[in-house]
Parts: structure tokens; sequence; C-alpha cells
């Protein structure tokens, strides 16, 4: 039976300041902290998530041995077309329903201080870019015509 999932569960971010990280994607973006707990196994190491939809989430992780070095070009792109090594995550797209929620969610993140650029028509659908902490590059887009 092949692979044919409903969507994903939720990403998993390396972080050294999970504090930071979910009070940007809880405030910022508004999601609600679902769990925050010693990882299983793995000691001095906080596992939290943060439910942006029901069937979505974003999960950080903190280890004792995570390194706050981020290269552009290396660990981080920078923005959202910057180059990287195979294999790394370039930026994190998130879906909403419409123009009008993306729009909304537009002037929340400025209200709170965060440059945002777009929304940006790509034909296939709109984007709106912007960074969240530790120079995680984010982007929440509508419209699906892939």
């Amino acid at each position: 039976m092949a692979l044919h999932p409903n969507g994903v569960h939720h990403l998993a971010i390396s972080t050294t300041d999970i504090k930071q990280q979910i009070e940007f994607f809880t405030d910022v973006l508004g999601g609600t902290l679902k769990a925050l707990y010693w990882m299983h196994g793995v000691d001095g190491t906080f596992h939290g998530f943060v439910e942006l939809s029901p069937s979505c989430y974003v999960a950080f992780v903190q280890h004792p041995g995570n390194t706050d070095r981020n290269e552009l070009g290396v660990t981080h792109a920078g923005n959202a077309g910057g180059p990287l090594p195979g294999g790394t995550m370039q930026h994190v797209a998130l879906n909403v329903d419409s123009l009008d929620e993306l729009l909304a969610l537009r002037d929340r993140i400025r209200d709170r201080g965060v440059v945002a650029l777009g929304p940006i028509d790509h034909g296939m659908c709109q984007s709106l870019y912007f960074a969240g902490p530790e120079g995680l590059c984010l982007e929440i887009a509508t419209g699906g015509n892939i």
C-alpha cells in the first residue's frame, strides 16, 4: 500500500529558545499551545506543540546541544528564495482558505511589529512572506491551482 496522507500532522523545528518560538506562533500567528513536556527518552530536551488548526501543528525541540549559530545559505535560507544545501528546509508554507484570511493574517502579523511582504500573486496561489524567530522563513498561501 502506498502512502496517501491527508496532510502534514506537524513539522518539528529545532530551537535554542522554545519560549520565543511558542510566543511567536501563539501571539503573532494565533496558534494554541497544546503540549509542552520533556522529550521522551532524551535527557534535558523540551518538546512543545502549537496547534495551528485541528489537523496542523508545529512542534519545537530544544536540545541542550542545539547551537544558535545560523549561517545564511548553510543552515538558513535568509529569505524564501535563498539557497541552501540539499536536504535542508528552505521555508515553511502554511495554507489558508481565502485571500480575506490571508490579508487579515498579514494585518495581524504587521500589527505585532513583524515585517510581512505580500501578498504576492504567483498565478497558482497568493503568498505572504515573513521571518519567524531564529531565522525561520515562513509563508502563508491561499489558492491551490498547482
